[in-house]
């Protein structure tokens, strides 16, 4: 018998917030979505997001990918899910609980021919004052910085150099895909930065608000920007 099939992006549960590093990506994403909302996931994949959010946050997620073997999975942990072509023009016609709270595009952006048209369709099936979340591998990470010093620009599997990304975007450049697409741009968050996760925890220690971002251009491995719709 020939064993399931199992997508790219995937995990065999859902996100599980307790076991997780409380400054990856996942976290931080998990922590800017509110509780008891309405969400629009772009890129889905096997609804391992998806499913923390229906499930411990309490949210109804409509989630949209272009692969039928994460949303075969998908389905099982979203409110409703959609197999489409997210290169398409029509790539959201389907969607039928707009208006939404929440947009949430986490790394899947960079995998599109046009981005920019995606996200512009996006925002406007979301409610005036809505939350929207984007994140974006950083191409000026210090570890792509160097190999190019070394004359290497080399594809993986995974990561910041996922070969199938088709766009590539610095901090400056993911700010601007998402406030030209007509969000208002609130605060930007990083992950994958060793020195920013071991000041964030020592001023946790200490009882500390917010520390700023030290060197994120050149630390960050994932941008999250946490941007909002402007109501009309």
């Amino acid at each position: 018998m020939t064993p399931p099939a199992i997508p790219k992006y995937h995990l065999d549960g859902i996100f599980d917030a307790a076991a997780a590093h409380p400054y990856s990506a996942h976290t931080q994403l998990m922590a800017a979505v509110p509780r008891e909302t309405r969400v629009l996931e772009l890129g889905c994949a096997s609804g391992y997001l998806s499913g923390y959010m229906e499930q411990r946050l309490g949210c109804q997620v409509t989630g949209v990918d272009f692969d039928p073997t994460a949303t075969a999975i998908a389905a099982g942990r979203c409110s409703e899910v959609h197999t489409v072509d997210l290169d398409a023009p029509d790539a959201l016609a389907g969607v039928s609980r707009a208006p939404y709270d929440v947009l949430l595009a986490a790394a899947v952006l960079e995998h599109l021919k046009q981005p920019e048209r995606l996200l512009r369709d996006a925002l406007a099936l979301l409610k005036p004052g809505a939350r929207v979340i984007v994140s974006l591998p950083n191409i000026a990470h210090y570890s792509v910085r160097l190999a190019l010093l070394l004359g290497r620009f080399d594809y993986g599997e995974y990561g910041i150099m996922d070969r199938t990304h088709l766009h590539f975007y610095t901090m400056r450049t993911g700010a601007h895909l998402v406030t030209s697409s007509g969000a208002a741009l609130d605060r930007t968050v990083i992950a994958g930065s060793g020195l920013q996760n071991l000041l964030n925890r020592t001023a946790s220690g200490f009882g500390l608000g917010s520390v700023p971002l030290i060197l994120p251009h050149l630390l960050a491995y994932e941008l999250i920007y946490i941007a909002h719709l402007p109501s009309a």
